[in-house]
């Protein structure tokens, strides 16, 4: 590993808040994710609340807006259902109050049709893994839709769709 000059400790309010603006001007930081860095780098508790309120003071620091820039970041990621994006909040440090409000934006329709979008990338494979004419198959296309969160609903739906394929065959 190459050396790397020490992190210069935060010994001032303004030492921090210099830092704290550096952050936010890469990207946007949930409330606890910032304060968790200042005191990675030696601000005292006291300065983080002063970073803080004096950020939120300026819209500099928003809770609701990091909240959406998260939703709409894991929009992008087009194979993933209703209990990954509630997992991806909460991993993202994202304010608890926001959660639900993010989450019911994400209708029940929009989960299905993610699903049906995943299960259209497996279903194309050669190998045979997710057939749904036998039980293993089944069994691995379940585990697969699971795996990336999408809910009981979303997963019937696609069963039912794959049925339904294999029929029209």
């Amino acid at each position: 590993m190459p050396w790397q000059k020490p992190k210069k400790s935060l010994t001032t309010s303004n030492q921090a808040y210099e830092f704290a603006l550096k952050l936010l001007g890469n990207r946007d930081y949930s409330e606890q994710e910032l304060r968790s860095r200042l005191l990675r780098r030696g601000a005292t508790p006291e300065f983080c609340d002063q970073v803080v309120v004096k950020l939120k003071e300026y819209h500099l620091l928003d809770e609701q807006r990091y909240a959406r820039k998260v939703y709409e970041a894991w929009l992008d990621k087009k194979v993933y259902g209703r209990l990954h994006l509630q997992a991806e909040l909460v991993k993202k440090q994202v304010e608890p109050k926001y959660i639900p409000a993010i989450l019911a934006q994400f209708t029940e329709e929009m989960e299905q049709e993610r699903a049906l979008a995943a299960y259209a990338v497996i279903a194309k494979r050669q190998d045979g893994k997710y057939d749904c004419t036998t039980e293993k198959g089944v069994a691995a296309l379940v585990r697969y839709l699971t795996s990336r969160g999408f809910s009981v609903p979303a997963l019937h739906r696609v069963l039912a769709e794959a049925k339904k394929q294999l029929l029209a065959q």
